[in-house]
């Protein structure tokens, strides 16, 4: 039986109007070049203009489609419908992530066909691998603007109400795709293994490719309300890692995962539901010595938190691993730098909880920012520039070169926010316990 979630698109996507207009303009548009590029040799060939159309139809028109699966859904307030249907998380995935975009798959293929006709009457060796490579560049596009989308859905970030969440995507993929033609003859050296580059192009956009439509599927469980155990985030921060730790040959791969770990950390932190009746029910379940229910309401923020002090505490026995990169000349010290990034790290989560935890701010992750902002660059500036600079380190302690004193001010903010979070804590329960006596 076909999905009905996929049915249903299909039946919004596709009407008979669409279904001749589409070949129909696209078989003008190739017809009206080819004689241009006979009166003009220089032009574009027709299996590049193939390329951009199909990026202009799948890549954005589709990801703008698939954005709006989810989004239109909020806005028509249909969500809970389908949150009470009765379809599984995997058959809602792929049923929006293909019938969303069918109408773009649809003229998108026509395309991929135009290309491989023009490219092989150019002898072109490219045209196989490249159009699996645009097909998987677009599936990843696809699922990543919905895995994000279900993801922000219930946060205050407002781009995701207004769709903005598509063209960002688009854009990272802009800034960051690497070219689709380098040459024949060109290859890449990863993991101390030469590739070509056509193949390996194609095989990271695959790879990439499962993993949102991977993420799409984690996304949708935990928007359907199907609770899972957080798993995937601090696997999928290990997988980055060795991919782009394979570049440099496994070279500074532990620096490269703690980085990782940190900044999935920050982007799970700031988009992820952190409200004080959260961390009840999940302290409530250690307590009872609940530790699979625990961990089916465990935010994914903690998992790479933790991950990072393995990590640190890694490279702190690792006998100093080289940096893959090169360190800010005010950073004198290797020793104790992971540690003391990690227990900034942690400083900065409690930061966070203590502003989430106060149940009035509207604008938890603005208010965070700013007074991280302060904490880290106001305050240690006003300090140097004021002749103050013991104070000015005891902002900002990673512009020291003693590692024992950089990593004893961290610990010391730690302390310090884990003082005021417990604080925060124990007044949001006094108040709770008032409310019933008041009642």
């Amino acid at each position: 039986m076909i999905n009905p979630e996929f049915k249903r698109n299909l039946w919004l996507q596709f009407s008979l109007h669409r279904l001749i207009a589409m070949p129909a303009i696209l078989g003008l548009i190739f017809f009206t070049l080819s004689i241009a590029s006979n009166n003009f040799p220089d032009g574009l060939p027709l299996d590049s203009i193939a390329l951009i159309l199909f990026g202009g139809i799948v890549c954005l028109w589709g990801t703008r489609s698939a954005s709006s699966a989810v989004i239109d859904e909020i806005r028509d307030k249909t969500w809970d419908q389908q949150r009470m249907s009765a379809l599984n998380p995997w058959t809602m995935t792929w049923g929006k992530l293909f019938g969303a975009t069918a109408f773009n798959w649809y003229g998108g293929l026509l395309c991929l066909l135009a290309f491989v006709i023009a490219a092989l009457t150019r002898e072109d060796a490219m045209t196989f691998t490249s159009g699996l490579t645009l097909v998987a560049l677009g599936i990843l596009m696809h699922a990543a603007t919905i895995a994000l989308n279900l993801h922000l859905m219930r946060s205050d970030i407002r781009a995701v109400q207004r769709g903005g969440i598509a063209w960002a995507v688009v854009l990272m993929v802009f800034l960051f795709a690497p070219r689709l033609r380098s040459g024949i003859d060109a290859s890449v050296l990863w993991w101390g293994q030469p590739f070509a580059y056509s193949v390996f192009l194609l095989a990271s956009t695959v790879f990439f490719a499962a993993f949102a439509v991977f993420a799409a599927w984690r996304s949708m469980s935990s928007a359907l309300q199907i609770t899972t155990i957080p798993w995937a985030w601090p696997l999928a921060c290990c997988l980055l890692a060795a991919y782009v730790a394979g570049f440099t040959d496994g070279a500074g791969l532990l620096w490269i995962a703690l980085l990782f770990a940190m900044a999935m950390t920050y982007a799970a932190l700031f988009s992820e539901e952190n409200d004080i009746a959260l961390w009840q029910r999940v302290t409530a379940r250690a307590k009872a010595g609940n530790w699979h229910g625990l961990f089916r309401n465990l935010p994914i923020w903690p998992t790479t938190l933790v991950l990072s002090f393995c990590f640190a505490l890694l490279l702190q026995f690792s006998n100093g691993e080289d940096l893959p990169f090169k360190l800010p000349a005010t950073i004198a010290s290797l020793s104790f730098l992971a540690l003391t990034l990690a227990l900034m790290l942690l400083r900065d989560c409690c930061v966070y909880l203590f502003f989430a935890f106060s149940g009035k701010s509207k604008r938890v992750g603005a208010t965070t920012i700013l007074y991280l902002a302060l904490i880290n660059g106001l305050l240690p500036f006003l300090s140097k520039m004021m002749g103050l600079k013991s104070l000015s380190i005891f902002f900002m302690p990673l512009h020291i070169g003693n590692g024992w004193v950089m990593l004893g001010i961290a610990a010391l903010h730690a302390l310090l926010a884990l003082a005021l979070l417990g604080w925060r804590w124990r007044q949001q329960a006094l108040k709770d316990d008032s409310l019933p006596q008041a009642a």
